[in-house]
């Protein structure tokens, strides 16, 4: 064997050794925009880590995480959305619509990734949940399409209600849809819907002038991210008023409230992993169909119930995913 020839096979041996190693080395970016309270929405976000670890995502090896928590009013999502795309990330994972609805705005190339949320096609995201057709996709809890399942609810817990609180930012994408359905079933159940629009966490007190001495006979807290983050404060409002309430988040029931029905959020930003797993390699987010649950959880916390002195008939507890005791 010559000189030379040798030496081409050894810069071949060579070569081949490294395109590996550096195939390995390729570093994604993935940014996430989540509205809302990081102490409130943190599970969110581990469980999205969660789920690209287990589709092999390593942080500092082949994967670089980068989270704006917009902890204000709806008003700064641009901001923290233009902080993530100067990053150049290769996908964005938003949390909930109106997130991905910030990011759309400043960026038609960028694949976004929803991670829960409702009224994606009313707020122009997509063209349809079967071929979304642009840069976003993901995952949505169709919240918003349980309302008249939730009003149901609190009348078969109280039948006797007739005047229930509808509580509200009026700044969720869904708000618009949920408070038509809501108007629609309360006629069909004979209730009187008090809405109770607040703007910040502080807001929250005129739940007692809107609602307390038996203004509102029970609750309805709508689905908005605002208010899942202020969970904390609702639920001490709520016991203090004694005041019946259901949600659309698990963590309500779980955290003191009386009833919640809906999807599980951390569930769905797990799942949302496997959008961005997709997405980067290869697949375009207009081609993949947004995915929607087909399974809805109940929870029942039966010690609020007992302490505001509310009996849960059998049919709902038989209906309950969890009882809370």
């Amino acid at each position: 064997m010559t000189t030379r020839r040798a030496a081409l096979l050894a810069l071949a041996a060579l070569g081949a050794a490294w395109l590996p190693a550096a195939q390995a080395q390729r570093v994604y970016r993935v940014g996430v925009l989540i509205w809302g309270e990081k102490r409130a929405t943190n599970a969110r976000f581990e469980a999205l880590r969660a789920g690209l670890m287990q589709l092999g995502y390593i942080e500092g090896k082949n994967l670089m995480l980068t989270v704006r928590w917009n902890e204000e009013g709806v008003d700064r999502l641009p901001e923290f959305a233009a902080e993530l795309l100067h990053g150049k990330p290769d996908v964005v994972v938003a949390t909930p619509v109106l997130a991905a609805v910030a990011l759309h705005k400043l960026t038609h190339t960028v694949p976004i990734v929803m991670s829960g949320g409702s009224g994606a096609v009313q707020a122009g995201l997509v063209q349809s949940v079967a071929r979304p057709g642009g840069n976003v996709t993901g995952v949505t809890n169709q919240a918003d399409e349980l309302t008249s399942k939730r009003l149901e609810l609190l009348k078969t817990l109280l039948p006797g209600i007739s005047r229930v609180g509808f509580l509200t930012t009026g700044v969720s994408a869904a708000y618009d849809k949920e408070w038509h359905d809501a108007r629609q079933a309360a006629l069909v159940l004979k209730l009187k819907l008090i809405e109770v629009r607040v703007n910040t966490q502080a807001d929250l007190a005129r739940l007692d002038s809107f609602c307390g001495k038996g203004a509102c006979e029970a609750l309805y807290v709508m689905v908005d991210p605002q208010l899942f983050s202020w969970r904390t404060k609702i639920i001490q409002m709520v016991s203090q008023l004694r005041l019946p309430a259901i949600a659309f988040s698990p963590e309500f029931a779980q955290e003191g409230g009386l009833i919640s029905y809906g999807t599980n959020t951390v569930d769905l930003s797990r799942r949302a992993a496997t959008y961005v797993d997709k997405i980067l390699k290869g697949a375009k987010p207009g081609d993949l169909p947004i995915e929607q649950p087909t399974k809805f959880e109940m929870v029942v916390n039966l010690k609020t119930a007992k302490t505001m002195g509310i009996k849960v008939p059998p049919s709902i507890l038989v209906q309950a995913d969890e009882v809370i005791e």
